[in-house]
């Protein structure tokens, strides 16, 4: 008996997409036409398959409207004016990240519920219309795996990325705070706790006091974060 295309599609594995956003800031001159405090200026995106294997990778820098690169986010991300001077804009920069990931059926997820909220942001604030875009953010599609992490191993407080790849035995790649490497990163991190579920974290783990070490960028911002009416 054949099978139609919709039999083989219904029957594809599920792909996994890691994504890391990194961002700059907004000068308050700005907030009466963008409401909040930071704005994307890269995209870092892993494919992974369904054994949690990396099948491709993109980065995209994204040329904000609004937002400043200054000397702090520049030292932090490597990211300079040079790099996003004629990048598209977040809208065409997310819907090639949806290009890019093709038919295949995927999970989000990202270290922290700050990507995601970022992107919803600057939807709302730049007055994006986009049905494939609708679809990507819809929120069971998207995993904070910095929370799945905090509740896997009962830990009382967020491990930054940093933390949470030491903690578990894995040697990070490139440098933290640029977005492909960080999503490479916690792809990294993400196979191992998912291929071994028995998995305990190392017993030389950082101690719990260490609240400044569990931020990410957007958590860096999020006492900035301005949301007017």
């Amino acid at each position: 008996m054949s099978r139609g295309l919709g039999d083989v599609y219904k029957r594809q594995p599920m792909n996994y997409l890691v994504i890391d956003l990194e961002m700059c800031r907004v000068p308050k001159l700005y907030r009466s036409k963008y409401k909040y405090a930071n704005e994307t200026i890269q995209i870092g995106a892993v494919l992974l398959d369904d054994e949690f294997k990396r099948i491709a990778t993109l980065c995209q820098y994204v040329h904000p409207e609004y937002g400043v690169i200054d000397h702090f986010i520049e030292k932090m991300t490597g990211i300079h004016n040079r790099n996003i001077k004629n990048a598209p804009g977040i809208k065409e920069a997310l819907e090639h990240l949806i290009d890019w990931i093709g038919a295949w059926e995927y999970q989000v997820y990202a270290w922290s519920e700050s990507d995601r909220n970022q992107i919803l942001h600057e939807i709302k604030a730049k007055n994006i219309e986009s049905k494939n875009l609708e679809t990507f953010m819809e929120e069971e599609r998207w995993i904070d795996y910095q929370a799945v992490f905090k509740k896997r191993f009962q830990l009382n407080r967020l491990y930054s990325l940093e933390e949470a790849l030491c903690n578990s035995d894995i040697e990070p790649e490139g440098k933290f705070h640029d977005g492909l490497d960080d999503a490479i990163n916690t792809g990294y991190l993400i196979e191992k706790l998912e291929k071994y579920p028995d998995f305990q974290l190392l017993s030389y783990a950082m101690p719990e006091t260490e609240e400044h070490l569990s931020c990410t960028i957007g958590d860096l911002f999020a006492n900035l974060q301005l949301q007017v009416g």
